[in-house]
């Protein structure tokens, strides 16, 4: 099937044009260089080839049909003959763009994947680079039969959301369904568990492939080139700050091996056409020239046999000459009626192929050939029922255990999604029961304590010592109500309150009232936001909250000298706030626990740890999202997205030359 633009199919009749796929279109300019190569090597025959050019290893076509094969020899001129190219319409424009960063972060998992190999010492680190080039074999289906789709993946910014839009467009996750057309392939087992588990960073399904440690290297090449400038959702890392020196080493490596696009612009179908039919022309010259050769080594074996020759001297001449045969490692050939004779090959397998000679039900001779490469070029005349009865058999086994292991995957995965959101509603239901009865309970004595300390305040301004010691009494009881005050806020957020504002105004003020910590700190602030900013409708305290929030906990993680970056940018739809501090970072047991009450990675004696979460409940609430990357060592860059909306008219604007306006309508 060649590629299309449509991208009107239906979830059933994508996926069922997805399914019908026997293999992955070629590049261009890899049939191309094959195809030189053919042409310098007159002699070349399906059995015998030239060095394949480093261009088909970083080939998913290529790469598909080696794993097919399972590291067999693979036929230059059949792929050419066999396979279609990429179309010259997705050369150009966005599909040309899609195509080829799909094309260069696989590449670029598969030399990753490569190097962890050799560092490991695996034995066979090219095939964990196969399977790296093709972890995303359900996209490069999609890409093949709807090209469209693939920009439209591509625009999704996160995981969760390309999973939907899988989910939504295929009826599958695309990982599922590069599972299925591996199975469907037949590619090895190791291709197989990589499409369909190289994204699984966080779930443990090592019990779920048989080869774990091999999986478990690709999914670290899947996390190294999740951050380089291909990979999906690559914008959110560019707000990170300096890239890893193995990053940059891997981004060079690519750009060089590929650096052009995937699809040749100048790509046409007739010199696909010529091409496969050049290869489709020499692959039937390399099976005369084969046979050829079969009835030359019959004529000498015929000429130069006796003519009171012997079955047995017969069948040993006949097994000579079937040796000299292609791929033949070995042959032997027992003639009808005679003990069948001991083990002369010397091998302690059973024989590849069966050929009777004669009538099958009574055949003059058998010849028993033990082939190293593929028994298909020689058809045996075996009956099949009985192997067709056995494959589907074999078939609707493997249907039942790929359901019970999709459901058991599935089952864990949902289980865990359950227990961490009980979890989290435990923790919160804790957390509003304690700071109901704690604010009831400390709030009355936390007044008194205020009131009588400022009472005595005034009556004792002339002795310092007193006065000092009132004054640190008011404050720690302040700093205890705003304590309470917190928690119960994270335990039970208001209702926000949308009205006009300006979310730039906002931020600006933040940053203003944060100046004196930050330049007591040691650290410069610097803001980039939109001037004069848009007036939406929205409840500007939750942001001003939001934004001192991540404004102080980006000062805190930066150290004396170090610079905080807020971005901030959007429309009448939606915000987008970015904030990078150049601190520390954080580790992945870190980021594990960053949001969780209570939680807080400084030193004892600098807050509960709440501030994160009162902005996750902030966002929450209003249907937004709090994203953060954070790299050990270079920093930690947080990105909230909310929704917004135009300020609604009042009553009067709707009447024609009613007065214009900002007040909120009544009720909202």
């Amino acid at each position: 099937m060649r590629a299309t633009t449509r991208n009107d199919f239906g979830p059933a009749e994508l996926r069922r044009a997805i399914e019908r796929l026997e293999v992955l279109p070629m590049r261009p300019g890899s049939a191309r260089q094959v195809l030189a190569i053919a042409l310098d090597d007159e002699s070349l025959v399906p059995e015998r080839t030239a060095e394949l050019p480093q261009s088909t290893t970083i080939d998913p076509a290529w790469a598909l049909a080696a794993t097919r094969r399972r590291g067999q020899f693979v036929e230059p001129l059949r792929l050419l003959e066999q396979h279609a190219w990429w179309p010259s319409t997705s050369a150009t424009g966005a599909i040309g763009e899609s195509l080829t960063r799909l094309w260069r972060h696989s590449v670029a998992v598969a030399f990753a994947a490569r190097k962890l190999a050799r560092d490991s010492g695996d034995p066979d680190p090219d095939a964990i680079a196969r399977a790296g080039l093709l972890h995303n074999l359900g996209i490069w289906a999609l890409a093949a039969v709807s090209p469209d789709l693939l920009v439209a993946w591509f625009q999704r910014p996160d995981p969760a959301s390309r999973r939907e839009f899988e989910r939504r467009t295929l009826g599958v996750e695309a990982a599922n369904l590069g599972r299925s057309l591996a199975l469907k392939w037949g590619c090895d087992t190791l291709t197989t568990d990589a499409a369909w588990l190289h994204a699984d960073l966080e779930a443990d399904l090592g019990g779920c492939t048989r080869e774990p440690a091999r999986i478990a290297l690709i999914q670290q090449a899947y996390a190294t080139a999740s951050t380089t400038p291909w990979a999906p959702g690559a914008e959110l890392f560019r707000e990170m700050g300096p890239i890893e020196p193995r990053v940059r080493i891997l981004t060079a490596e690519v750009q060089a091996r590929c650096p052009g696009p995937f699809v040749d612009p100048d790509t046409s179908p007739r010199e696909e056409r010529l091409t496969r039919d050049n290869a489709r022309l020499r692959l039937a010259h390399g099976r005369l020239l084969v046979e050829q050769a079969a009835k030359d080594r019959f004529l000498r074996a015929f000429a130069d046999a006796p003519a009171t020759e012997s079955p047995e001297a017969w069948a040993d001449r006949a097994a000579l000459a079937w040796c000299g045969e292609p791929g033949v490692a070995a042959a032997r050939v027992d003639w009808a009626g005679m003990p069948d004779p001991e083990n002369s090959t010397g091998l302690d397998r059973p024989a590849s192929t069966t050929l009777s000679l004669g009538d099958p039900a009574e055949p003059l001779a058998t010849i028993h050939l033990w082939k190293v490469a593929d028994p298909t070029e020689q058809q045996s005349n075996h009956p099949t029922l009985d192997i067709w009865a056995s494959w589907a058999a074999q078939v609707e086994e493997r249907l039942r255990l790929q359901h019970l292991l999709d459901d058991v995957v599935s089952t864990h995965r949902g289980r865990v999604g359950r227990e961490d959101l009980a979890r989290r509603r435990w923790v919160f239901e804790s957390l509003a029961e304690f700071a109901a009865g704690a604010g009831h309970e400390l709030n009355n004595p936390l007044a008194v304590i205020v009131g009588r300390a400022q009472l005595l305040l005034g009556r004792l301004e002339e002795d310092p010592d007193s006065t000092r010691s009132l004054r640190a009494i008011i404050t720690q009881a302040q700093r205890a109500a705003r304590i309470l005050r917190d928690l119960m806020y994270v335990a039970r957020t208001p209702e926000p309150r949308p009205r006009p504002c300006q979310p730039e105004e906002v931020v600006r003020a933040c940053l203003r009232d944060l100046q004196g910590e930050a330049e007591t700190r040691g650290v410069r602030i610097v803001a980039d936001s939109r001037e004069p900013g848009l007036r939406v409708w929205t409840d500007p305290e939750s942001l001003r909250q939001l934004a001192d929030i991540l404004t102080r906990n980006a000062l805190e993680a930066t150290p004396a000298g170090g610079v905080v970056q807020f971005q901030a940018s959007g429309d009448t739809r939606a915000l987008r706030w970015s904030i990078h501090d150049s601190g520390r970072g954080m580790s992945a047991t870190e980021g594990a626990h960053l949001f969780d009450p209570f939680y807080c990675g400084r030193q004892a004696g600098r807050g509960l740890g709440l501030g994160l979460s009162r902005a996750s409940r902030i966002v929450a609430q209003a249907g937004g999202e709090l994203k953060w990357q954070s790299i050990p060592g270079v920093g930690t860059t947080f990105i909230v997205t909310l929704p917004v909306a135009e300020i609604p008219a009042s009553p009067d604007d709707e009447r024609p030359g009613g007065p214009k306006s900002d007040r909120a309508l009544p009720g909202r």
